[in-house]
This record gives structure tokens, sequence and C-alpha cells, in this order.
């Protein structure tokens, strides 16, 4: 074979040994054509066909090497993904996402705990309140309120007198007299917010809340 006869297409390297140009490309990038037995690069780069079918027969499995006239010799025809000279990567799979399992008794549980802590919590916090003084005791509220309203009215009572001497000088009247009307007035009232009182205080919460603290 002269040198110029030599020298071939991948096309025709392709049909002189009997496989297809997209095999040719790949035994190409594969290296099993290289070096002497091209000629050129890249997609235009031809096949020096006798040394090429050397390289073959060193590089290729047995059951696909050539015979002496250079026609492949495979049994049958190696799979070939498609004629490219490159793989498509397959597209990676999502992972699966594991599936928990909630047991209905171990949940009830937990909410249970969860809501005696929360009661448990709440008493401590009521406890250490109390014993900072931030609360008064309802009994304690009422002991006060008590006090403190009676002795608005003692001081009260006891300008009364000086009250009647002023009326009965301006209007002429007996002092025992005027003293007497403004007493029984100011004890009626006194009586009747008492009541008022009374009820107001039986409808304090457990605890009241101290604002000066």
């Amino acid at each position: 074979m002269s040198l110029a006869a030599d020298i071939m297409t991948k096309s025709a390297f392709a049909a002189h040994v009997g496989v297809s140009a997209g095999r040719i490309s790949q035994y190409i990038a594969e290296r099993k054509i290289f070096g002497d037995a091209l000629e050129g690069e890249g997609r235009n780069a031809k096949i020096r066909a006798s040394v090429a079918v050397e390289q073959l027969r060193k590089t290729l499995d047995p059951s696909q090497r050539f015979g002496a006239n250079g026609t492949a010799t495979r049994s049958a025809p190696a799979p070939v993904a498609s004629e490219l000279s490159f793989d498509v990567p397959e597209k990676p799979k999502p992972p699966v996402k594991p599936t928990l399992t909630v047991d209905p008794f171990v949940d009830e549980v937990a909410a249970e705990k969860l809501k005696q802590q929360k009661i448990t919590t709440a008493r401590m916090e009521r406890e250490e309140a109390l014993e900072l003084g931030r609360y008064l005791l309802t009994d304690d509220a009422r002991r006060e309120m008590v006090k403190a309203v009676a002795e608005a009215f003692k001081v009260m009572e006891q300008g009364i007198s000086e009250m009647a001497k002023a009326i009965a000088a301006q209007f002429s009247i007996p002092t025992h007299d005027a003293t007497h009307v403004m007493l029984k007035a100011f004890r009626d009232h006194r009586a009747k917010k008492a009541k008022d009182f009374a009820a107001e205080a039986a409808e304090l919460p457990e605890h009241v809340e101290d604002d000066e603290t």
C-alpha cells in the first residue's frame, strides 16, 4: 500500500476495519489509536491505516481484534451507548428521605410531662414572688384596707365637733344640736361605706400584687 493510500479519513478507516465512524472516534479518545497512527489533530485528523491496525491488535480485547486484512473479527458487536466520542453522565437520583414514625403513646406522655412541668414552674414562681414580697395575701390585704379606712373615719369623726361649733355660731343654734345632727349623718354614711368595702374585699383574688415593688 502506498503512503498516500495508507492515510484515510476516520469514516474510510472505519469502513476498512468494519466498525462505525463513532467507534473510531472512541478508540482515539481511549488512546487505542494514538501517536504515529494519527495525521493531524482534532476532528479533521486522519488515520494512518497500517499503524492504527497494529495498535488496535495490541490494545483491543481479543474478541474485538482485527484479522490479517484489517477487518474486525468480533463474534458479536460490542455495545455502544452512542456513536459520539463522549458519554452522557447519568442524572443522579434524588436522595430518599427517611420516614419518621411517631408513637402516639410516647407523644401523649411527653405532652403530659410538659403540662406538669408548667404547673410546677408556675407554683414555684408564685412561691418565690410571695417570699420576695411582690404579692400580698388576700387576708393581709383585707386587714390593711380595713385599718386604713378605720383611721380615715376616726380622723373625720374627731373633726366633727370643731365643724359643729362653726355651724352653731354661724346659724345661732346650740352647739350640742349641731354636733348631734352631724354625728348621726356621718355614722349612717360610715355604715353604708363599710358594707361597700366589705363587698369589695370579698371579691379580691387569692393574691394581690403589690404595686410598690
